[in-house]
């Protein structure tokens, strides 16, 4: 039997859906606790890890994990991996591209949709027994009409753009590497600088990866450069955002509304920003779906079965390293 290492430890539900997913000749192995301890304890069982949550696959797990084949990512994102070292130990590493990749344009919308409409205001008031109808429908937008930038334009973003097309929004974005005219054609986009998209934009969502160049790509001075209640979405990563810097805006009316479905500690260390009224905040669920987790851990699975049976050439898909 060859184990694969789950680097999260998940409810029964979730775990469900993962067992059911497994193939003949392997066997699960989950953490009893969600700590880098625990993961480094239980590497060394691992022919495979199956990397999820936000665990880091760094130097002490790598080492730890002498029996190592493969590394599996759930998802897309690479800020938790020590690539250098896989490259190092020629430890193959394969991911999910565009899995999860309609989750996470639907609840980009959704939240867009969300903030416009001020839902948790208007969930409150109702649920309250306050019946408000003009005088808080006033208070709300339309999407149909309004700029809306986005910055990153990888699977998701591509989603997302032929969401708000269809909503009547006009789309513009920031991407790399550059769209041809026949791509942003297509995709019924334009292209601008960053400066322009941030200054142009009523609402901002960003779908880019973290890197050193794009970590807190909203903070004090691009919010300065941006309308006046701009709405803000971000279902990529916390670290794009300067929460600080964030909270002053809402404080200040500068950002009008603002959707977060991730943060910069998860589960947050700091729930400020979450409790604040003209915030709608998720759990870091846009990509969490029954259809998308399903859908991953059985892509997942297939890859590791078909790489142990020596057919990754031609049978595992969407291999990084």
């Amino acid at each position: 039997m060859k184990t694969i290492l789950l680097t999260n430890k998940y409810p029964e539900g979730p775990y469900k859906i993962i067992s059911s997913c497994v193939p003949d000749g392997f066997r699960l192995l989950m953490l009893d606790e969600v700590s880098q301890e625990d993961l480094v304890k239980k590497a060394p069982e691992a022919d495979y890890i199956l990397a999820s949550g936000r665990l880091k696959i760094d130097e002490p797990v790598i080492k730890a994990a002498t029996k190592l084949k493969m590394v599996q990512r759930t998802g897309v994102g690479l800020d938790a991996l020590d690539l250098d070292l896989l490259r190092e130990r020629n430890i193959p590493l394969y991911v999910n591209n565009g899995v999860n990749a309609d989750s996470v344009a639907e609840h980009a919308l959704l939240l867009i949709l969300s903030c416009l409409r001020r839902l948790p205001e208007v969930l409150a008031n109702t649920k309250g027994g306050q019946w408000i109808k003009q005088a808080q429908g006033v208070r709300t937008f339309e999407l149909r009409g309004k700029t809306v930038g986005v910055i990153g334009l990888g699977n998701i973003g591509q989603k997302v753009a032929h969401l708000l097309n269809a909503f009547g929004a006009q789309v513009i974005c920031h991407t790399y590497p550059d769209l041809t005219e026949s791509q942003q054609q297509a995709w019924n986009v334009k292209q601008l600088p960053l400066d322009e998209v941030i200054s142009q934009s009523d609402i901002i969502t960003l779908h880019c990866p973290l890197t050193p160049d794009t970590k807190e790509l909203i903070c004090k001075g691009s919010i300065e450069k941006m309308k006046d209640n701009v709405v803000i979405v971000n279902t990529a990563r916390g670290q794009l955002v300067n929460e600080a810097d964030l909270l002053d805006a809402l404080n200040s009316g500068k950002v009008s509304f603002v959707g977060l479905d991730v943060f910069n500690s998860e589960p947050p260390i700091d729930w400020t920003i979450i409790k604040h009224p003209h915030v709608v905040s998720t759990p870091h669920i846009g990509g969490v779906t029954y259809d998308s987790f399903h859908g991953m851990m059985h892509d997942a699975m297939a890859n590791m079965y078909h790489f142990e049976r020596g057919e990754l050439e031609t049978i595992a898909q969407n291999k990084y390293l």
